[in-house]
């Protein structure tokens, strides 16, 4: 799934090495159902699932935070952008009503 929203443009590199890399994991954990229980054995977790539902979670606190970060940053880039056309479209009407005076004293 996620090698086809790459195809079709609707996921971004950067972000699906992150969604694959979790995709993986899962997967690795799927097929050694051991390996958890090992995991929560080293983190002194008593409940096997707990501890999968947890990294669960805080990998999708890191994704949320990461595109916070990225959609705060396109919004001060649309603001800057947003601002540049009004000056410029401002600068493009004084032109404009400096060439029409122009030629109105060169026709009288």
């Amino acid at each position: 799934m996620i090698v086809q929203l790459i195809r079709q443009h609707r996921l971004r590199e950067e972000y699906a090495l992150a969604w694959l890399a979790a995709g993986a994991a899962i997967l690795v954990l799927s097929l050694f159902g051991g390996l958890v229980n090992l995991m929560a054995s080293l983190v002194s977790v008593t409940y096997p699932p707990t501890l999968v539902i947890v990294v669960g979670l805080l990998f999708a606190l890191v994704i949320i935070l990461s595109q916070s970060v990225t959609i705060s940053g396109q919004a001060n880039r649309l603001r800057d952008l947003a601002q540049t056309v009004a000056l410029l479209e401002r600068r493009l009407q004084q032109l404009e009503h400096e060439g029409d005076a122009q030629e109105a004293g060169v026709s009288s």
